[in-house]
C-alpha cells in the first residue's frame, strides 16, 4: 500500500497534466510535445546500458551496497558524457527531426543536459526501492510528477501556449524534483574511484549489456507508433494519440505499483524456494484485477475523454488498443521469471525483435489507411506478441505454470476492444462492456477462491506461530 501511494499519486497528477496541457495547446502542437517524449524515451532506454537491471539483480548478494551502488552508476555517467556531447554537436539536425523546425535547438542542449538527473534518478530510485523503502519511494515519485505538472502550469500562465512551453516546462520540473532526490541522497553519491568494485563491473556487464541491445530494440518497438504517424500523417494524428495513449497509461497504476513490490518479493521467493502455486496465484490474481482495470476504462471511455479538451474527442476511438500495453506489461512481469531467474537476459532481445516486427509489419499496413486508430491497433497486437513471447521463451527454461486463463483473457479483450472501435452507439457499447466484465469475472473465480484460501493458510500459520512464541 505504501508503494501504490507513490504510484497512485503519480498517476494523478499525469492525469491531471492531460486537461492542463490540453486545454492550452492544440492537438497539432501536442504532437510536437509527444516527439520530445519520444526522445526522452528513447534516451532512457539506451542511457543506462542495463547497468540498473545488473544492479537490481546483485543487490542482494553484495554486502556493500553504497560500493554496488557507485560501480553499477559509473559506467552509465561515463557514457552520458558522449551521448551529450553527441546531442548538441547536432542539435539543429535532431531540432527538425523532431520539431519539424532548427529553431529549437537549444530545446535540445536542455534535453542532452537533464540526462544527467534521469541517472540519478533511476538509480536512487532502485537503491530505495530494493530495500523496500516504500513510503520514501512514493514521496520523492509523487514529488517529482508534481514539480513537473507546478511547472507546467506556471509556463503556460506566464509564457506562449505552445509545445515548447510544455518542453521546457518538463524539463526544468524534472530537474529540479530529481535535485531533491539527489541531495537526499547525497551520501550515495560521495565518489571515490577507488571504491568502486572493478571485478564486479565484468560481471555486471556480462548481465546488462545483453539487456541493453534488448532495450534498444524494445525501444524502436515503443517509438514506432509515433514515427509511422509522423511519417504517413500529420501532428494533429500524433497529438491524439499521445492524448489516447495517456489516458490508457491510467492502467500503468497498478503496473508500475505492482513492478516496485513483486520485483524484490520475486527475487526473495525464488531464494526461498517457494513452491510454483505462490507465483501462479501472484500471476492470475494480477491479470483479472488488471482485465478488470482495462473493462473499466472500456465502460467510461465516454466520461473520462471529457477531462480533455473538445478537440480531443475522437481519442476514445483510439485508446482501447493502447490499453494493451500496461496490461501485457505488468502481467509479463510474473511469466518472465525463468528469464531473470535463470539469467538468460539474451532472450530479451529475441523477444523485442518479434515484437519489433509485429509493430512494423501492422503500422506499415494500418497507418497509411486508418491513421492513429491503425497504429493503436499494431501497438495493442505487438504489445500482445511481446507478452506472448516473453512467456513461452520463460516457460521453456523454467518448470513455470499454466497459462490459460491468461489466453482466454486476452481473447475476450481483444474482441472488446475490436468493437469499442467499431461501435458507435452508446447503449449498445456499455452493455457489451458490460458482458464482457461478467465474463472476466466468471473466468477468475476459481482463482479468487485460491487466492483466499491461501491468505487465510497463511494467516493461521501466522497465528499459530505467534501463539508458540507466547508460550
Amino acid at each position: 500500500m505504501q508503494f501504490a501511494i507513490g504510484s497512485l499519486g503519480s498517476a494523478v497528477l499525469n492525469l491531471l497534466t492531460i486537461p492542463v496541457v490540453t486545454y492550452f495547446i492544440s492537438p497539432t502542437e501536442y504532437g510536437k510535445t509527444s516527439m520530445f517524449m519520444l526522445a526522452q524515451t528513447l534516451i532512457i532506454c539506451v542511457i543506462y546500458l542495463g547497468f540498473d537491471q545488473a544492479f537490481a539483480r546483485e543487490f542482494y548478494d553484495y554486502t556493500d551496497k553504497n560500493k554496488l551502488f557507485q560501480t553499477a552508476i559509473f559506467v552509465p555517467l561515463v557514457f552520458s558524457v558522449f551521448v551529450i556531447t553527441c546531442m548538441c554537436l547536432f542539435a539543429k539536425p535532431l531540432s527538425l527531426f523532431l520539431f519539424d523546425s532548427e529553431v529549437y535547438y537549444q530545446a535540445v542542449y536542455l534535453i542532452a543536459f537533464s540526462t544527467l538527473f534521469l541517472i540519478f534518478e533511476r538509480f536512487i530510485f532502485l537503491h530505495i526501492r530494493m530495500q523496500n523503502k516504500a513510503l520514501e519511494f512514493s514521496i520523492f515519485n509523487i514529488l517529482i510528477k508534481f514539480m513537473i505538472l507546478l511547472c507546467t502550469v506556471v509556463f503556460l500562465l506566464a509564457f506562449s501556449d505552445t509545445f515548447i512551453t510544455v518542453v521546457y516546462a518538463t524539463i526544468i520540473g524534472q530537474i529540479i524534483g530529481d535535485s531533491i532526490l539527489i541531495l537526499k541522497n547525497y551520501r550515495l553519491l560521495r565518489f571515490n574511484l577507488f571504491h568502486i568494485d572493478r571485478t564486479l563491473l565484468p560481471k555486471l556487464a556480462s548481465f546488462g549489456l545483453p539487456v541493453v541491445v534488448a532495450t534498444v530494440i524494445y525501444s524502436l518497438f515503443v517509438i514506432i507508433d509515433k514515427l509511422f504517424i509522423r511519417y504517413f500523417c500529420d501532428f494533429e494524428q500524433l497529438g491524439l494519440y499521445t492524448a489516447a495513449f495517456k489516458i490508457a497509461s491510467a492502467l500503468l497504476i497498478l503496473q508500475i505499483t505492482f513492478s516496485n513490490f513483486w520485483v524484490p518479493t520475486a527475487y526473495e521467493w525464488y531464494k526461498k524456494q517457494k513452491p510454483m502455486r505462490y507465483f501462479k496465484i501472484v500471476s492470475d490474481s494480477i491479470m483479472f484485477l488488471i482485465a478488470l482495470l482495462f473493462t473499466g476504462l472500456l465502460l467510461f471511455k465516454g466520461v473520462i475523454i471529457m477531462i480533455l479538451s473538445p478537440e480531443y474527442r475522437e481519442a476514445q476511438y483510439i485508446f482501447p488498443f493502447l490499453c494493451f500495453y500496461p496490461l501485457m506489461m505488468t502481467v509479463s512481469e510474473t511469466t518472465n521469471l525463468g528469464i531473470v531467474f535463470l539469467k538468460k537476459s539474451w532472450l530479451n532481445i529475441l523477444v523485442s525483435i518479434i515484437a519489433l516486427a509485429v509493430s512494423v509489419g501492422l503500422n506499415l499496413l494500418l497507418v497509411p489507411i486508418y491513421g492513429a486508430i491503425g497504429a493503436s491497433i499494431a501497438t495493442g497486437c505487438a504489445y500482445i506478441a511481446f507478452f506472448l513471447a516473453r512467456t513461452y521463451f520463460s516457460m521453456k527454461i523454467w518448470k513455470g505454470f499454466s497459462v490459460k486463463r491468461h489466453l482466454i483473457t486476452t481473447s475476450f479483450l481483444f474482441v472488446g476492444a475490436t468493437l469499442n472501435i467499431l461501435i458507435h452507439s452508446v447503449w449498445l457499447i456499455t452493455l457489451i462492456n458490460l458482458v464482457l466484465m461478467g465474463g472476466i469475472i466468471l473466468i477468475y473465480i476459481p482463482t479468487m477462491l485460491t487466492a483466499y484460501r491461501a491468505f487465510r493458510e497463511k494467516r493461521h500459520q501466522t497465528a499459530s506461530q505467534e501463539k508458540g512464541m507466547e508460550i
